[in-house]
C-alpha cells in the first residue's frame, strides 16, 4: 500500500510515486511517463524473446522479465549476476561489451529460430555506442513484429547516435519515432543536462515499400532545451578549439 502522507505529501521527487512500486520494487531509472509507456508496450507485446542492453539495478529488467518468456540481458558489470541472478528465472545474463556480444547473439537467435519481439537499448550512451547497438539489432530479420525501445533519446549524444543510422537501408523497418515519450530538462537537478525520453523503432516481417520518415514529434521542444543546456556550451567550445589553436601558433 502507498502511504499518501509519507509518499506523496512529503516526498520531493515529482516522479514518485509512479504507482508501479508495489509490482516493481527495484530501483527503476525512468520517469513516470516513461514507465507507463514502457509498461504498456510490454503488456501489449508480451514478447517471446527480449533483449536488454544495460541492466544497472534491474529496474527495467524486472518489467521485461515479467512479460517476456525469455530475456537476454547484456551488461559490462560483472556483479550483475551475483546481485540479480537469483531474482529472474527466465533471464540469461551476458557480461561484456554489447558491440561484441550483440552480433553473436542476434546470429544465435536467428539460427535457432527464436522469435525476438522486443529490445531495450540503455547501455553505452555515447553517440557511437548507441548507433552501433541499433545497427546490430536491426540486422535481425523479424519473424513477427519487433519493437526496439531506446532510453535517453532526449540526450543530444544519444539522439545523434540514433540519427546516424540509415534506417531506410533496412526494408523491415517501418516506424522510427525519437520522441515516443518526451525527455526532461531540469537545470537545477541535472546540471543543465538533457536526459530521459524513449524512442521507438518497429520492424515488421513484410518489407516496406515507401520511403521511411524519421519522426521527431518533439523536435521544437528538444531544440529549445538544447540551446539552454550545457550540451550547447560544450559543443560550441569543442567547435571553437581549432580556431583557438590557430591563435596559439
Amino acid at each position: 500500500m502507498i502511504d499518501f502522507k509519507a509518499d506523496i505529501l512529503e516526498f520531493s521527487d515529482t516522479n514518485y510515486p509512479a504507482f508501479t512500486e508495489n509490482d516493481f520494487p527495484l530501483d527503476w531509472s525512468m520517469t513516470r511517463n516513461e514507465r507507463y509507456g514502457f509498461l504498456y508496450l510490454l503488456q501489449k507485446i508480451k514478447p517471446k524473446v527480449a533483449i536488454e542492453i544495460g541492466t544497472f539495478n534491474g529496474g527495467s529488467l524486472q518489467v521485461i522479465s515479467k512479460y517476456a518468456d525469455k530475456v537476454y540481458a547484456i551488461d559490462t558489470d560483472k556483479t550483475i549476476v551475483e546481485r540479480l541472478g537469483n531474482q529472474f528465472s527466465n533471464v540469461e545474463f551476458l557480461i561484456g561489451d554489447s558491440k561484441e556480444i550483440l552480433p553473436k547473439l542476434i546470429k544465435q537467435i536467428q539460427d535457432n529460430g527464436e522469435q525476438l519481439e522486443f529490445a531495450l537499448i540503455d547501455g553505452d550512451h555515447s553517440t557511437k555506442g548507441v548507433a552501433t547497438d541499433i545497427k546490430n539489432l536491426i540486422k535481425y530479420k523479424p519473424q513477427s513484429n519487433f519493437s526496439i525501445v531506446l532510453h535517453d533519446s532526449f540526450n543530444p549524444n544519444c539522439r545523434k547516435g540514433m540519427k546516424l543510422v540509415d534506417y531506410n537501408a533496412n526494408k523491415h523497418v517501418h516506424y522510427v519515432e525519437l520522441d515516443f515519450i518526451s525527455g526532461v530538462f531540469a537545470p537545477d537537478n541535472l546540471r543543465h543536462e538533457m536526459w530521459g525520453g524513449l524512442a521507438h523503432i518497429i520492424l515488421l516481417l513484410e518489407e516496406r515499400i515507401d520511403e521511411l520518415i524519421i519522426n521527431e514529434s518533439q523536435k521544437k521542444l528538444f531544440n529549445i532545451a538544447y540551446y539552454r543546456s550545457i550540451h550547447f556550451v560544450k559543443d560550441t567550445l569543442f567547435f571553437l578549439k581549432p580556431i583557438k589553436r590557430l591563435f596559439k601558433k
